[in-house]
């Protein structure tokens, strides 16, 4: 079975395997997942998966609506078919409540030794990320399981509590166990611990008192007396019963972990990582590493007390955030003991633990980064001591190693907000969208989202998202039990800006105007300190962690800047406009220089540098908008648009165009030419056909008026593909146009475009074999001009040209060719088109039931990229398919929809899409009728594609029973 993947439910559900984390997108979705992993990896029926997933209101299709939830899975979990049901092939220990319900087990098998067993039982409690089950909070087959779960907790909180009183823990416990007697006040045995752990603090007064409120409550609320238990308990309070004392182990620190006034939230995977680490014998020196606010305290806190049952000798905890002097004397002095060098300070730790393994944790170690060397120095006189320092820079010493806090990622960002607004406002509903922005704001920094939440008491979340634009002067105010550094944003930004020299702080002001990141090379050209920014930055990094330097996937180094961070630093940039200016041209430079590096055959590596520099060149362009220069930012969004692939990013760089052209000088020029062309071209690609006309039409002018012979060409290619995609009868007038005036320009890509264009007129006019020897001329010469994106279109046309004249085998070898082709450029968008061309031929071998899922990926594929016209050409196929099957209503649904998208696109079905699927439905039309065939055109029409899908019927294969359609 897989053990790659790991399932976890507790808390919003997530799917976390080889290429990360993977959020599961909608309700059915994730109630799915949620009832197989409940299971696995034994089978469900396929009647309770279908309950548990629609509850009393199933499709009318249920088994066939199961069958395609279970399809879209596939991609991310191993379910397997069984007789009757379905099972996820996953190990108990791939599911993270198997994994909890283990560690409990196996803790309380072991309660003889009780730091074994604290340690085993902190583990288990970090798996929670918030409330069990999370996305099946109300639906019947989840609560039995929830309710179990969440006691099972409670009753391993106990018994965590239970191991640390045993083990001497008292004052430490008393915060944490009266916010449980708070929210669990009829649990005994949780009243019996605060009780016991108020007696052994010396608060005997207080431990009466509680007990006096548990009589109550249990009166009030049960019309009961406190059990035995609780008076027995009461009787040795009184009598100051020597049994209630703690056994205090002999050869101890004494310098208890602080608790923690509340649950760790998203972060078991690291502690799982940094309890790996200090489990190895040879490691002595563990340095958590990480931006101010990013968790790295409670990271240690929780990591310790994990381990805490492998050291015999004890976990002593050194709060260095408001020391003074050097790091020895600090660090004795939080620990309870006199010490003014290394050596002293080793005898000390010798002494109290008599060679017995201990763990020293060092808070905030960055105030004494010059004094780093005695933590080698303790040791070496202590060879069996292990140090987990935290700090906000690496301490460069031999024997340390460092693990670099990373902020929390989304769902678990989200998942501390919700947790701690849900705190403080029991009946709060959130809204998932406006969370997730509101911690994308915030970078996942647990500190600022733990302040932010706190303003979420009293603003509602759109208002906190909204003033979230001036986040430093709005986080601020945190709970007064917190050092004054963590109580504001601006406070922790503060102090890693102070311990910065003047050059390095100019160098990390400039540096603010960058957005997502820098390379080393835009960073000497854009920030002027004097010295080279390369040697300044590993200075900074040597003292703080305001910024980081990552390895890109370019292998270049690259750095980077939390968004908090670049508020903090950008206001305090001295003469902002200069240092924009060099910016601005610096990102105009690269953006062309990418353009021409794209043109010469290198367009898939200079894709990635633009996405990665996407950020800094929309700020370039903004900034010379603001500035007046117009033909400057028009050059910017014309060199993106000419690298763009056809993705996302269209409607944003179609806005930039928009925008350019508007603020640009009116009079022809080459340059307003060229923002009107890539402006109708990425129009086309949108599938905003009535919006491509009026600047295509507008660059032919300017063209002419120019005598720009190459873009009179190129234009007119553009008009002629716009022509063929929406069926006008200019379409081949115009191709052929542009293919006459290409010929004598020597130019084999511009030729190739027009033949390419002028093919699909063919296939429009049902020309098909002249559309065949048309594509077969564009791809010799997109290979003669170096154009892997051409020959895969040209490919692609080739294939499908082939499969309508029934030649299948060389359909297959076209078509594999071109899928092979666009996934090694990258080219997601395009994919779908040699997909869509394979599930037709899977449907013209009759092999019926693999075209139909081979249509619903192209259809998931081409909504995901926005493609609607491939939308509906799946849409069509699957209604192909419906009708060979004998699912004639379905058929006749799935068609409907597929019209209603290509009249609102204003694009009809490729001819040769149009003939198949008229024959399939002949069927439909004669067993129907023609008024329900009507009817049921119509009703799919108005359905989304969604909606059409969830509502067709089952499919069997349709073997043989596509004859006839093509050839």
């Amino acid at each position: 079975m897989n053990t790659g993947i790991d399932v976890r439910l507790l808390g919003p559900l997530e799917i976390v395997g080889p290429n990360g984390t993977t959020r599961i997108e909608g309700a059915a979705q994730r109630r799915l997942v949620v009832a197989l992993a409940l299971r696995a990896p034994q089978p469900v029926p396929a009647g309770a998966l279908v309950e548990a997933v629609w509850g009393d209101e199933p499709p009318e299709a249920p088994e066939q609506a199961l069958e395609d939830q279970i399809a879209r899975l596939g991609a991310e979990l191993p379910v397997r078919r069984d007789a009757g049901g379905y099972a996820l092939e996953l190990e108990r220990e791939c599911i993270d409540s198997r994994r909890f319900e283990a560690l409990v087990e196996a803790a309380r098998t072991g309660r003889s030794e009780p730091a074994r067993a604290a340690e085993q039982l902190s583990t288990a409690l970090a798996l929670w990320r918030g409330a069990a089950l999370a996305d099946a909070p109300g639906d019947a087959f989840a609560q039995g399981e929830i309710a179990r779960l969440q006691e099972l907790r409670l009753e391993a909180i106990e018994e965590r509590i239970a191991a640390d009183l045993a083990r001497g823990q008292t004052e430490q416990l008393v915060g944490q166990l009266q916010t449980l007697v708070a929210e669990h006040p009829l649990r005994k045995r949780l009243r019996g611990q605060l009780i016991l752990a108020l007696y052994r603090s010396g608060r005997q007064a207080d431990a009466l008192d509680v007990m006096r409120q548990g009589r109550r409550r249990l009166l009030d609320e049960l019309g009961l007396e406190p059990g035995p238990e609780l008076r027995r308990l009461e009787a040795m309070i009184l009598a100051h019963d020597p049994e209630l004392e703690a056994e205090t182990p002999a050869g101890v620190l004494d310098a208890p972990l602080p608790a923690l006034a509340n649950a760790t939230i998203g972060r078991e995977g690291e502690l799982a990582e940094i309890g790996a680490l200090l489990a190895r014998p040879e490691v002595r020196l563990v340095t958590l590493v990480g931006a101010g606010g990013v968790g790295k305290t409670r990271l240690a806190l929780e990591a310790s007390r994990a381990v805490g049952g492998r050291f015999p000798g004890g976990v002593a905890y050194a709060d260095l955030g408001g020391s003074e002097g050097v790091l020895v004397t600090a660090a004795a002095a939080a620990l309870g003991v006199v010490a003014d060098t290394p050596p002293e300070l080793g005898e000390r730790v010798a002494r109290a633990t008599h060679g017995a393994s201990a763990l020293l944790v060092l808070d905030g170690v960055e105030r004494f980064l010059g004094d780093a060397g005695q933590i080698a120095e303790v040791l070496a006189a202590v060879p069996h001591l292990t140090v987990l320092a935290t700090s906000r820079a690496a301490l460069r010493l031999t024997a340390e190693h460092a693990y670099w806090v990373q902020p929390l990622a989304g769902s678990n960002a989200a998942a501390l907000f919700t947790a701690r607004v849900a705190a403080a406002r029991p009946d709060w509903v959130p809204d998932d969208a406006v969370v997730e922005a509101i911690c994308a704001r915030l970078d996942g920094l647990p500190l600022a989202i733990e302040l932010a939440a706190d303003r979420a008491r009293m603003l509602p979340l759109p208002a906190l998202l909204e003033r979230l634009e001036q986040r430093l002067d709005l986080l601020s105010g945190g709970p007064r039990d917190l050092p004054e550094r963590q109580r504001s944003l601006r406070a922790t930004l503060e102090w890693s800006w102070e311990v910065l020299e003047p050059a390095q702080r100019t160098l990390l002001a400039q540096l603010s105007v960058f957005e997502g990141g820098a390379s080393l090379d835009a960073c000497d050209a854009v920030c002027e300190t004097g010295e080279p920014a390369e040697a300044l930055l590993a200075t900074i990094m040597d003292v703080t962690s305001l910024v980081v330097m990552e390895v890109g996937e370019d292998a270049q180094p690259r750095l980077a800047m939390l968004e908090t961070v670049r508020e903090y630093a950008a206001a305090h940039v001295d003469d902002l406009s200069a240092v924009e200016a060099r910016h601005s041209a610096y990102f105009l430079a690269y953006a062309e220089r990418a353009a021409e590096a794209a043109a010469q055959g290198d367009r898939r590596a200079w894709l990635a540098r633009l996405a990665r520099e996407r950020g800094n060149l929309r700020v370039a362009f903004e900034r010379l908008l603001r500035a007046g220069e117009a033909e400057d930012a028009l050059r910017i969004a014309i060199a993106f648009a000419r690298t763009l692939p056809w993705d996302a990013h269209v409607a944003e760089v179609r806005g930039w165009l928009a925008q350019a052209l508007e603020a640009f000088d009116p009079d022809p020029s080459p340059r307003r030419a060229a923002g009107l062309y890539w402006d109708g071209q990425l129009a086309i690609a949108q599938a905003r056909f009535a919006d491509a006309e009026a600047p295509l039409e507008h660059a032919l002018t300017v063209g002419q008026d120019l005598g720009d012979v190459a873009l009179v060409a190129r234009v007119l290619a553009a008009l002629g593909r716009r022509a063929v995609l929406i069926d006008s009868p200019l379409a081949s007038g115009v191709c052929e146009a542009a293919v006459a005036i290409a010929r004598g320009l020597g130019d084999p890509g511009l030729l190739a475009d027009t033949m390419l264009a002028l093919a699909g007129a063919h296939e429009r006019a049902g020309r098909w074999e002249r559309a065949a020897d048309t594509a077969d001329e564009a791809l010799t010469l997109y290979r003669v001009a170096n154009d892997p994106y051409g020959v895969a279109s040209a490919l692609g046309e080739q294939g499908f040209y082939a499969m309508v004249h029934g030649r299948l085998d060389r359909s297959e070898h076209l078509l594999s060719e071109a899928l092979e082709l666009r996934r090694r450029l990258g080219d997601d968008r395009r994919l779908v088109e040699p997909l869509i061309g394979n599930a037709w031929l899977d449907l013209a071998r009759g092999s019926g039931e693999v075209a139909r899922l081979g249509f619903l990926d192209c259809l998931a594929l081409a909504r995901h990229v926005d493609d609607q016209f491939n939308v509906a050409e799946a849409l069509a196929g699957l209604s192909t398919q419906a009708a060979l099957d004998g699912s004639f209503v379905d058929a006749v649904r799935l068609a409907g929809a597929s019209a209603a998208i290509h009249r609102r696109i204003g694009a009809p079905p490729w001819k040769s899409v149009t003939v198949i699927q008229e024959r399939a439905l002949e069927g439909a039309r004669s067993s129907l009728g023609e008024d329900a065939f009507a009817a049921l055109l119509a009703e799919g029409g108005r359905a989304s594609p969604t909606d059409a899908i969830a509502r067709r019927g089952r499919f069997a294969r349709a073997t043989g029973q596509s004859a006839g359609l093509v050839g």
